[in-house]
Formats: structure tokens, C-alpha cells, sequence
């Protein structure tokens, strides 16, 4: 008995599951099948048009229109007007491309196509001018580029081949040229002349005319120099000073070298020390002042654009400013008075002579004094709670001359 009760519950257990099944594959197809043709004829347009697509629905039901472009994707509402326009957003009727569109209902297809958008050639043409590098270097091997996007007012490139005329001017040379865009724009390499100067440039593209751009053509790498030297007198005095002067430093195009070239004058004296100083140039020629030396000596200068160019080697000699000084030993010989310091037209050295003064204690250094001189004279104190009483050697030096004293007794 229970075994016949549960095929009975079994049998309408799957009665009720065949009549489901079968309303449902009703239901299912009873759903809209629905087609629809478009009404619009046109496809192709300008940026910028107004384009309203409208379809004629087999019958009426609720449509969506999903539209994606480069731009972007969206999905759009029927006008409130009609049921069956779509007016199309400006953000995609602006760029040019294509535009591809489905009509669904229900998530099923209804219809799907697409637009194509030309740039407006009939609006004002905007130019996107570009030019680099602004600087270059004369001799016709290095070269800027000069590159032009030309584009209607929604910023959509202008059709391929489409002619641009560019021009530049360089002194008293003119030129122009008809380029065709290709890939959106169109290009050209602009060589340096072997002259230095402004190059000026621009195109034209229909009635627009892009502003006007400069570019910089530089003197190429210097070439070898000379160079001399400017010296009030040839005496080893520390005080004077002596001018290193280049010629007018040029390329090998014979353009003057740009202002602001650093030129470094390497001065070898004669123990083979290494002595710098540098100048800048104005008008090709740089400027470097050095002071003279203290004490005799000869100098072997040469001058660099370092990694470019050099310069011939001059020679300088400084003779000595003193043939001897004065010392006057005072006080117990713990004051020393240098001087007076009397030049080669015996008159007092100027002011600012170094005077250094060495003590030594059996051979052996103990301290160094170095003073300037004031009025041609140089005072030393050796102090008693430093210098104890006693024997000590001292040498002097002056402007070159050098002088000792042994034993003096510091009382």
C-alpha cells in the first residue's frame, strides 16, 4: 500500500513538471521576435552634424540604442518626441571615426550598423605646430624638424593629403615648400646653414596661418687659438696683476664662438706647480686676470675649450721686485721689524706683501708666522709665554728674498 501511494505522488510529481515545461516553452515563444529597418538613408557624415537615426519597429515595444566609438560606449533612450529617433550625443558626432550602433530590446538584437564621421573640412582649420629642438649647430648635418597637424574646430586631423605649405627664412635666404599629410601630419627636417643665426619658421594650411617660430643655429666647435698676455711691468711684486687675452676664437665656418664659452688657462711655473684661471669670452675673445707671483719665477701658459679646442704656449718671466730688505731685531729680539720693503723704482712695496718669518729650535721647526705688510713694513711679536728664553734660528722670507739668523737669544 505505501509502495502504491508513492508511485501515485511520483506520477503527478511529473504531470506537474511536463505542464510547467510546456507553459513555459509557450511563454517563450510568444516572446517579440521583433525587426525593424532603418529609416535614415545617410551613414556617412561631418563632425559636428546633428544625426538622429530612425527605425520603423515591426511593432511597437520598448528599444535601446547602444552606441560605442573610440571616444567611448553609451547606451541611449528613444527622443521624447518619437519612439523610434535617436538623436546621437555631441561628444561622439564631434570625432571623426566610426560609430557602431545596436537597437535591442530585451537584450536581444533588433537591428546593428554603423556611422562613419569625417573631420568637418568645412570649418576653420586649427594648426598644432610643433618644433624641435629649438637650438642647432651650423655646418648643414644637424637639423630641427618642423611638424604640422592641421585640424577642423573639433580637434579631428584634417583627411589624408591634405596640402600644407611651410616656409622659414634664414638671414637673406627664403624658402618654402607643399607637404601632404599622411598619418594626420605632415613633416619636414629643417638643415642648419653654415652660418649662425635665427632660423624663422611657419606654415599655412588653407586660410590659417600658425604663428612664428625661431630656431637657434649655434657656432659648430671651436677651433684652435691664440693667445697673449697684458702686463703692467714683468716684476714678481703679488700685487699687480697680469691679463691672459685669446684672439677672436671661431668654428671652422668662421662664426664667432657663442658668448659664455668657458676658456681655462693652465700656468705652469717653474718647480711644475699648476696654477688656473679662466675666462669667459665676449665677441669670441675671453679675458683672464692672474695675480703675479711673490717671488721670481717663469710661467708656461696654454689655454683650453677643453675636449674642443687649444691654444699656442706663451712664456712669462718675473724678475724680482726686491734686492734685499731690512731686519731690525728690538726688545730682548722678541719684536722683529721687516722692512722698510722698497720696490725696483724705490718706492714702498703696496700693501698686502706677504712676509713669513719660520723659528726653529736645533733644526727643528717649531712655528710659522706669515703677515702682510702696512706702509712696507712687517712686525712679528714672539711673546714669552710662548717662546721661552733661549737660542732659536729664524729665517725670513720676502717677496722671494729669503734671510737667516741663527742663534738668536730671546731674552
Amino acid at each position: 500500500m505505501t509502495m502504491y501511494k508513492k508511485h501515485i505522488a511520483l506520477l503527478l510529481l511529473t504531470s506537474a513538471i511536463c505542464i510547467l515545461s510546456i507553459g513555459f516553452t509557450t511563454i517563450i515563444n510568444r516572446s517579440e521576435k521583433v525587426s525593424a529597418v532603418l529609416l535614415t538613408n545617410q551613414t556617412v557624415f561631418n563632425a559636428g552634424d546633428a544625426i538622429v537615426l530612425e527605425f520603423e519597429l515591426e511593432k511597437p515595444v520598448t528599444t535601446k540604442l547602444f552606441l560605442h566609438s573610440s571616444y567611448g560606449s553609451t547606451v541611449i533612450t528613444p527622443n521624447k518626441q518619437k519612439d523610434t529617433q535617436y538623436s546621437i550625443p555631441n561628444f561622439m558626432t564631434n570625432k571623426s571615426g566610426v560609430i557602431k550602433y545596436i537597437l535591442s530590446h530585451k537584450s536581444a538584437i533588433v537591428y546593428e550598423g554603423e556611422l562613419q564621421i569625417n573631420p568637418n573640412i568645412n570649418t576653420k582649420v586649427h594648426l598644432e605646430s610643433y618644433i624641435g629642438p629649438p637650438s642647432i649647430i651650423a655646418g648643414g648635418e644637424d637639423y630641427t624638424m618642423q611638424v604640422v597637424i592641421p585640424t577642423d574646430i573639433y580637434d579631428n586631423p584634417l583627411p589624408e593629403e591634405t596640402p600644407i605649405q611651410i616656409g622659414h627664412q634664414f638671414l637673406n635666404t627664403e624658402k618654402e615648400n607643399i607637404l601632404y599629410t599622411k598619418d594626420m601630419m605632415g613633416w619636414k627636417n629643417i638643415f642648419s646653414y653654415d652660418q649662425s643665426g635665427r632660423i624663422l619658421l611657419f606654415s599655412v594650411v588653407g586660410e590659417t596661418v600658425s604663428k612664428e617660430f625661431s630656431v637657434e643655429v649655434f657656432p659648430a666647435l671651436p677651433e684652435n687659438f691664440e693667445i697673449t698676455s697684458d702686463r703692467r711691468h714683468k716684476y714678481a711684486d703679488g700685487n699687480q696683476i697680469t691679463e691672459l687675452v685669446t684672439s677672436i676664437i671661431k668654428d671652422e665656418y668662421d662664426n664667432v664662438v657663442s658668448d659664455g664659452t668657458i676658456v681655462d688657462f693652465e700656468i705652469i711655473d717653474a718647480k711644475g706647480a699648476v696654477l688656473q684661471t679662466q675666462g669667459s669670452t665676449i665677441n669670441g675673445t675671453a679675458v683672464a686676470k692672474i695675480l703675479h707671483p711673490d717671488h721670481k719665477d717663469i710661467w708656461r701658459i696654454k689655454a683650453y675649450v677643453y675636449g674642443m679646442a687649444e691654444s699656442n704656449t706663451i712664456k712669462l718671466e718675473y724678475t724680482p721686485v726686491l734686492d734685499d730688505f731690512e731686519v731690525v731685531f728690538d726688545k730682548g729680539n722678541r719684536e722683529i721689524k721687516v722692512g722698510p720693503l722698497v720696490s725696483f723704482m724705490e718706492q714702498l712695496i703696496p700693501n698686502g706683501a706677504l712676509v713669513k718669518l719660520d723659528i726653529f729650535i736645533d733644526d727643528k721647526k717649531i712655528d710659522t708666522k706669515v703677515k702682510t705688510s702696512l706702509d712696507g713694513v712687517v712686525r712679528f711679536i714672539l711673546e714669552e709665554g710662548f717662546y721661552v728664553s733661549g737660542e732659536y734660528d729664524i729665517k725670513i722670507k720676502a717677496l722671494g728674498i729669503k734671510k737667516e739668523y741663527n742663534n738668536i737669544t730671546l731674552q
